[in-house]
């Protein structure tokens, strides 16, 4: 046994096995991609940066997002046809560049559609009325954004090349193009960096639906595309993948109805928590939807990381403390009575008299006591309910849906006086949620909002 082994030496030696590939020979190339891949203060920051430095670490590879090249994206896309052991990314895997790269992924699922400004009313049924409407669309050069539409026909003075995304974002709110085309998560992503309503802005169609890879050049050595493909696979069963998307949040709310309650069953529902569920759904997101009371949903919203609080009036002394998703849905603000109480009011100054239910940290409470009204605080909303029958309260301030929902689950007449302010409805979260998170849900709930109808 020993003579055999030494004879063998010398042919390990001449001839020994083959090294394990090693990522660190790649080049890795990105661009202003957000919330996949983008530079916020010379630091790389994103999804695909995030998983990129787990890959490293599965792979024990000596290199971090410091080591990543950060290019325009007609520059790296050539580079990556070009060179061998070059990796571009997050890089839209389609059927004519299939045969142009080996491909590690999926990353994510990226909707490239064209977005208009809300006020504008462009309705799209296909690519047809893009066409015949003639209507001016900005794309970044070697974009899928406009590569689709070159491939569906789109004429060329239709499309106009933008030196960056925030470029293009600029070129349709100034109105110099009618549509862009790009990326949904990263467009509304921009919008929110740049200090723009998202809700401004609506998609018009969708032009693609696509998966977004690590794409490697073809002549790179296949073990090293298998190897970095092993890693994510394993990254993706151990729910890696999904901790970088957002992790674990907390979407706290309270007995509201219709908006949100807890249904028979024992799941919460209602109005607003259908459309979060859509919406997560939809940008495959994940959230624990838990029930408390509104002072405490609110509370740990505004001060425990991740955490966010629905359904929230977004007024002027909260717009600092959250990162804001919605609107969900809107309420009218209105004051009751019991049917027959004899009460007559036609304004807020009508009830400065009496005394008038709301419940704690309230939007509605607040907003009539800054008119002067007395307001009665309750800890929860129901209360009011029991409140008007006993008579502790003469008049209830709240919106109209939840009212009219809660005096009919009571069977309790009530009479409305007057109505007095319109509101939309938010998801309202904590600034530690991330960005990636929150825009993702924002694209969603866009591309979502006509799932659940608000009750008449």
């Amino acid at each position: 046994m020993k003579k055999w082994w030494s004879s063998l030496l010398p042919l390990l030696v001449l001839h020994p096995f083959p090294a394990v590939a090693s990522l660190a020979g790649l080049t890795f190339i990105t661009e202003e991609y957000p919330p996949y891949n983008y530079r916020r203060n010379e630091r790389l920051e994103g999804l695909s940066i995030e998983l990129l430095e787990r890959i490293f670490a599965e792979t024990d590879t000596d290199l971090s997002r410091d080591d990543v090249h950060f290019y325009p994206w007609a520059r790296g896309y050539e580079t990556a046809l070009s060179e061998p052991n070059t990796v571009l990314f997050s890089t839209t895997r389609t059927e004519q560049r299939e045969d142009l790269f080996q491909w590690v992924g999926p990353i994510a699922t990226d909707r490239v559609t064209l977005i208009a400004r809300r006020d504008h009313d462009i309705q799209l049924d296909d690519i047809d009325d893009v066409i015949a409407g003639r209507y001016r669309i900005a794309v970044i050069r070697e974009d899928i954004g406009a590569q689709k539409l070159q491939a569906a026909g789109v004429p060329g003075e239709q499309i106009h090349a933008a030196i960056s995304n925030v470029s293009a974002l600029r070129m349709l709110e100034r109105g110099r193009v009618d549509l862009w085309a790009y990326g949904e998560d990263v467009a509304f992503w921009l919008m929110h960096e740049e200090g723009l309503p998202t809700t401004d802005f609506a998609p018009a169609l969708t032009i693609s639906e696509s998966d977004l890879y690590y794409a490697l050049n073809r002549d790179t050595d296949p073990r090293l595309v298998q190897r970095m493909q092993a890693a994510l696979d394993q990254l993706q069963s151990r729910g890696v993948v999904s901790e970088i998307l957002g992790g674990n949040i907390a979407f706290n709310t309270e007995e509201y109805p219709p908006y949100n309650y807890q249904g028979e069953d024992g799941t919460i529902t209602g109005i607003s928590t259908e459309r979060l569920r859509a919406a997560l759904a939809e940008a495959g997101l994940e959230a624990e939807f838990r029930l408390l009371p509104w002072a405490r949903a609110y509370t740990e919203a505004q001060l425990r990381e991740r955490h966010c609080v629905y359904s929230t009036t977004r007024t002027p002394e909260r717009e600092s403390l959250f990162t804001w998703v919605g609107p969900l849905t809107s309420s009218t603000w209105a004051a009751f009575a019991l049917e027959d109480a004899g009460i007559e009011a036609a304004s807020l100054d009508d009830l400065t008299s009496l005394r008038v239910g709301s419940f704690r940290e309230d939007a509605v409470g607040q907003y009539a006591a800054k008119q002067d009204v007395p307001i009665v605080v309750a800890s929860a909303e129901r209360e009011n309910i029991g409140r008007l029958r006993a008579g502790v309260i003469d008049a209830w301030v709240t919106g109209e849906h939840t009212a009219n929902y809660l005096a009919e689950e009571a069977d309790l007449p009530l009479r409305r006086l007057f109505a007095f302010n319109e509101v939309d409805l938010y998801l309202a979260c904590h600034p530690s949620v991330p960005e990636h998170f929150i825009t993702r849900l924002q694209a969603a709930l866009d591309r979502t909002h006509d799932v659940v109808e608000t009750p008449p």
